[in-house]
């Protein structure tokens, strides 16, 4: 379906078109009415496209993905946790295509119907950059939570295998989030306002992008090291446990030496015949396990 958001002049000619969800032949017909090449047509009827920049003749393309409220807490890969909204920017026209409806484009066409002076598309388009950047600072918000849960799951000693299946898809979803950013990023150092009015809202848009991922790489480093730690706690346990097999398997080795000696066969064995030999027996297990018990002790090791 193709709107008209903003239009101009007497009869009204639309500078703001908004293709949401577009057949090929509507896109077609785009590209012959305002003259855009058929590789860039091409690239917006692609689902995984990354966001990239490019300009062709007087028209600037420009894709951008942006996060998508509505994906699953179970979702993990590009295409389900962004959403792709490709940007013509031509001789005095606007022309946005995206295959889901964005909350942020319906805010942007709102504020320019209203507006009373003269709209620069250029800034429109800055604006909409800066919307679906902003789009990730909910999910990394959510993320900073998980990773506080996560944290307190451990020092508690309460965390599970559930926990880290979930400290793992925290990790998968934020790499995603940093990998679109990054290439936000480059789309948007790649693409010069044509006004120096408009500059410092490009700079601005690319310090936020700069700002969003020193948070997504913050939390990566506190899921990953609280991962280590996890690691470090279960090969701490593994010890403790090896450590208590160990000091049991020594309290038994007088008992064991014994038990070897007269588990032998020999015809001759003066002890058999005596009459305090089964106590006797039984006084030296008893004093060498309590020596060793002493022993170890005096040593801390218990």
């Amino acid at each position: 379906m193709i709107q008209t958001i903003l239009s101009e002049g007497d009869p009204p000619k639309p500078i703001w078109l908004d293709a949401s969800a577009p057949t090929r032949p509507e896109l077609e017909a785009l590209a012959r009415d305002y003259h855009l090449h058929p590789t860039l047509v091409a690239d917006c009827l692609q689902p995984m496209h990354l966001p990239k920049h490019q300009r062709s003749s007087n028209v600037t393309f420009m894709i951008v993905r942006a996060f998508d409220g509505a994906a699953r807490a179970t979702d993990d890969s590009v295409q389900a946790l962004t959403r792709k909204v490709a940007l013509f920017l031509g001789d005095r026209f606007l022309i946005t295509v995206h295959g889901k409806e964005h909350a942020f484009l319906g805010e942007i066409g709102e504020k320019y119907r209203e507006a009373l002076s003269p709209v620069y598309l250029q800034l429109v388009m800055l604006e909409i950059l800066a919307a679906a950047v902003e789009t990730y600072q909910a999910p990394l918000e959510e993320a900073e939570q998980q990773v506080h849960a996560f944290q307190r799951a451990v020092l508690k000693d309460r965390a599970d295998a559930a926990h880290f299946a979930a400290v793992f898809l925290a990790q998968t979803r934020l790499l995603v989030c940093k990998r679109m950013l990054w290439h936000m990023l480059n789309a948007v150092q790649q693409f010069v306002p044509q006004s120096s009015v408009n500059q410092p809202i490009q700079q601005d848009v690319r310090e936020r992008i700069d700002s969003l991922t020193f948070f997504a790489d913050s939390l990566l480093d506190d899921l990953r090291n609280l991962l280590t730690v996890q690691l470090a706690l279960a090969a701490h346990g593994t010890t403790e446990v090896m450590r208590v097999l160990t000091v049991f398997s020594v309290f038994f080795l007088p008992i064991t030496a014994f038990a070897g000696v007269y588990g032998m066969n020999f015809a001759h064995m003066p002890e058999l015949s005596w009459h305090f030999g089964y106590p006797i027996a039984w006084g030296v297990m008893i004093v060498s396990t309590t020596a060793i018990y002493f022993w170890f002790r005096r040593k801390g090791w218990m």
